[in-house]
């Protein structure tokens, strides 16, 4: 309304607040005696369950309140309902989880409850989970409790279904990361996914086939991120997965080539790549690291593809590292050790 004065919060007066802070904080730690000692004896009653469900909304990360939850569920409600009614009831646990993760979406607990009343659910609606994560990761792509949540809810759906639907959630990720090359979740998942997809082909020419074309699609890709930000780590940290197998294949390692002299020229490959990108970002911390250890790992598949004056490179590369990035240089200083040990061999 015109005319009237808003109070601003700041000229409450401290004394005020601060009471009205202790009286919270005493009726929140009542209301947790009471129910650890309700837990402590048992009581699965409907009068419990309401206090936890009061707590709760006090506090969604008390996981002990969600654990004595759990216990009277199981205990104290479940064992005298039909399958429709235990339904209903679980449905009213997800439709509680889903209004707590709108304010706190970033809670474990309310994940680790979320998954136990669809374990425990008669008919769990897993594409209506799915859907879910969705939307959680529409507000924030980079929730990496969402995206650990939508892994378990597709395995689930899989399984239900008995259709893999790796395909399609690499599709998702490419998505996410092509609006965000920062999402580390996003490409965490594509290492898993790729590999699922390679091992669900079981025609050796057709792997193969996939293989050089993931490889290719996955280096366009994180290439095309380090040059848009050479300072995020999350494009480059997928480079190392990718490219460190190299010098220790196993059987993790199916993107890359099969033999070693392929993967001896991948790796002059990337390393002629990151040298461009280092002349422009001299002070980048990725791309001396990465120089040095991409190299090391040329110089063990067939020392003759690594000169002195690389090597000599890779000293001063770790002298560098010493400087711009202080907090490890015990590290780069053991490194640069190593590689001068090796020079005089």
């Amino acid at each position: 309304m015109h005319g009237v004065l808003r109070r601003n919060v700041k000229d409450v007066d401290p004394e005020v607040r601060m009471k009205k802070e202790r009286e919270k904080i005493k009726k929140y730690r009542a209301l947790l005696e009471n129910v650890l000692d309700r837990k402590k004896k048992k009581d699965y009653s409907k009068q419990a369950f309401d206090l936890t469900t009061e707590l709760l909304d006090w506090n969604p990360e008390t996981y002990s309140a969600w654990n004595y939850r759990r216990e009277i569920l199981l205990n104290g409600i479940f064992p005298n309902l039909t399958d429709a009614q235990k339904q209903d009831v679980l449905n009213n646990e997800l439709k509680y989880v889903t209004m707590k993760l709108k304010d706190h979406p970033k809670v474990y607990w309310l994940f680790n409850h979320r998954r136990w009343s669809l374990e425990n659910a008669p008919y769990p609606d897993w594409q209506s989970e799915l859907m879910l994560t969705e939307h959680l990761l529409i507000k924030d792509q980079r929730n990496f409790h969402a995206w650990h949540y939508r892994r378990y809810v597709v395995a689930a759906v899989e399984k239900t279904n008995g259709t893999s639907l790796a395909r399609r959630e690499l599709e998702y990720t490419r998505v996410a990361i092509e609006a965000d090359f920062s999402n580390f979740s996003a490409w965490h998942s594509r290492t898993k996914l790729l590999q699922t997809i390679l091992n669900e082909e079981s025609d050796e020419e057709q792997r193969e086939k996939l293989r050089s074309t993931f490889l290719s699609q996955e280096l366009d890709t994180i290439h095309q991120a380090i040059f848009t930000d050479p300072e995020d780590s999350s494009s480059w940290i997928y480079h190392r997965w990718l490219m460190g197998f190299c010098h220790a294949p196993n059987e993790n390692a199916l993107l890359l080539p099969p033999t070693k002299e392929q993967c001896a020229d991948l790796l002059r490959q990337e390393i002629n790549l990151i040298h461009e990108l280092y002349e422009m970002e001299p002070e980048n911390r990725w791309c001396c690291e990465l120089l040095i250890e991409y190299g090391r790992s040329l110089q063990r598949i067939n020392p003759q593809l690594v000169d002195g004056k690389e090597q000599e490179e890779w000293v001063q590369l770790a002298r560098k590292l010493q400087t711009i990035d202080p907090l490890r240089k015990g590290r780069y200083l053991q490194v640069q050790k190593e590689i001068e040990q090796v020079s005089t061999v």
